[in-house]
């Protein structure tokens, strides 16, 4: 749980399954495409994803005040940086293998996961049957959407928009972890706030009342600790101004 819930540990995961990959007999991209789950052709968009965990980190340990911790993102950071922005060419071999990932950096960085899942946790991750139901339920309201009236177009497009963009955290959890999945229902339910404010019509709709539940479910699945029960009461509150569903 430690691992997922903060971009340090997430970073932390990916680059020790590199490090157990790499051979200077492969090359960085191969190993890459291994360690990632993708064709090597789409190696260089994948990695930009994993890049995108560093600044995160060095985000979160400045919102979280430490400056111990602080010094050691600056100290480390560029070495976490290496293996995905080598300057060692991605496709010759050999590669620089296992050594692309410095041992001394990659214990500071399973540290500052440590620091960061007790500081700025982000959630949990539910078991992976779980996480496919909740996904196939998201699809089958987009399905349902493709056929709704009852709702403003304005609001049936932010609607998908959003769904879209749940399915698409859901599916990259593994670098964007818990809280993107959070994020995107956060989106997606402040535009169903503004839009009760502005149409209350639209308050009678029966798929609005399901996208709310099923997207209940989902940040409940996502949540842990104290954070759980605020949750609860807050979908609870929201449910109640919703009709039931049809």
């Amino acid at each position: 749980m430690s691992n997922a819930n903060n971009p340090a540990g997430r970073l932390h995961t990916i680059l020790t399954a590199y490090r157990a990959a790499a051979h200077t007999d492969s090359t960085m991209h191969a190993t890459w495409a291994t360690v990632l789950g993708v064709p090597e052709g789409q190696v260089p968009v994948a990695l930009a994803e994993v890049a995108a965990l560093i600044p995160e980190i060095h985000r979160l340990v400045v919102q979280c005040g430490a400056c111990e911790q602080i010094e050691l993102f600056d100290a480390f950071g560029r070495h976490w940086a290496a293996p995905i922005m080598s300057e060692h060419h991605p496709r010759q071999i050999p590669s620089p293998g296992s050594s692309a990932v410095d041992p001394n950096a990659l214990a500071v960085l399973g540290g500052l996961s440590a620091y960061l899942s007790t500081c700025a946790p982000e959630g949990v991750l539910p078991r992976a049957e779980r996480a496919a139901e909740l996904r196939a339920a998201v699809n089958d309201l987009l399905d349902e959407l493709a056929g709704e009236d009852s709702l403003p177009a304005e609001l049936r497009f932010a609607i998908n928009a959003r769904l879209h963009d749940i399915v698409w955290a859901m599916d990259h959890v593994r670098i964007g972890g818990p809280g993107a999945v959070a994020q995107a229902m956060e989106r997606l339910l402040g535009h169903i706030t503004i839009s009760l404010h502005n149409t209350p019509e639209a308050r009678d709709s029966g798929f609005l009342k399901r996208v709310t539940k099923t997207i209940s479910c989902i940040w409940v699945a996502y949540k842990a600790g104290p954070q759980l029960h605020a949750a609860l009461e807050g979908w609870q509150d929201i449910l109640k101004q919703l009709p039931p569903g049809h």
